[in-house]
């Protein structure tokens, strides 16, 4: 298994263990640890919303979401959070982001047809 360096200048193929980029000197072992951050706090934010700590699991939500703006599934999970927390607002724009760019997603629509009972 090799790994791509991130650099656009770089791209060598690396062995999978590899600290830093044969070609450039990139610090691959921390970017696959930035890379794996968002992952690491919307886990975070399951296991707090499990918990009931909904407002902590909102925060996390938020991070991944400032993180990666375009994953769904964390901002489906920080509208439901928002929801549950009564602040409808935020879980319809949140909602209506997901919808804007994934129409079908199921989570979305579901937690629109919620907002419409309300």
């Amino acid at each position: 298994m090799t790994v791509r360096c991130p650099l656009t200048d770089c791209g060598a193929e690396n062995v999978a263990d590899a600290e830093t980029c044969v070609r450039c000197g990139s610090p691959l072992r921390e970017f696959a640890r930035l890379t794996a951050y968002p992952d690491q706090l919307f886990n975070q934010g399951l296991a707090a919303a499990q918990a009931g700590e909904l407002a902590v699991a909102r925060e996390l939500f938020a991070a991944v979401v400032h993180w990666c703006p375009l994953d769904a599934e964390a901002r489906n999970a920080l509208a439901l959070t928002n929801f549950q927390l009564g602040d409808h607002q935020a879980a319809h724009t949140h909602w209506a982001a997901v919808l804007d760019r994934c129409p079908g997603d199921a989570m979305a629509v579901e937690g629109m047809s919620r907002m419409l009972e309300l």
